[in-house]
């Protein structure tokens, strides 16, 4: 593999490792609970991301029951945030309760592991249609 691949790879991979590690971090210290048949799973995801392993599993469909669950979260305390801050931005600077504040955060982190893991999976991919058209070529 050529050099400037394997270190766009690299970084790649510690940028979807180091959101995974603080989307898990942050995750439990907002106290957000998942409901429903999900609880397991996505609490022992957060267990592997947090020990900085096991992200390769993580497809887009589960990121967004994770999404899902921060969004109910966020609804709860308050109707409608929790849309806004899985879909868009939502403005903390004049919000008072700090539980919104970190739940709203959380929904920032976990876009961002998903736009990660999303990047990485895409390179890799291209990384492998690659390899399958120039072995079609030599």
């Amino acid at each position: 593999m050529h050099t400037e691949i394997e270190r766009e790879l690299h970084n790649l991979t510690l940028n979807t490792v180091t959101h995974g590690r603080r989307l898990s971090e942050e995750w439990f210290e907002t106290g957000c609970v998942p409901k429903g048949s999900t609880k397991h799973v996505i609490h022992e995801t957060l267990k592997r991301l947090g020990r900085r392993e096991g992200f390769e599993s993580v497809t887009d469909d589960f990121i967004a029951i994770m999404g899902n669950e921060i969004r109910r979260a966020l609804n709860e305390h308050r109707d409608g945030i929790g849309d806004r801050a899985v879909t868009g931005n939502v403005d903390t600077d004049w919000e008072q309760d700090k539980d919104v504040i970190k739940l709203v955060n959380l929904a920032w982190r976990w876009k961002e592991f998903g736009a990660a893991k999303r990047t990485l999976d895409d390179k890799l991919a291209a990384v492998r249609q690659m390899d399958v058209m120039l072995s079609g070529v030599i």
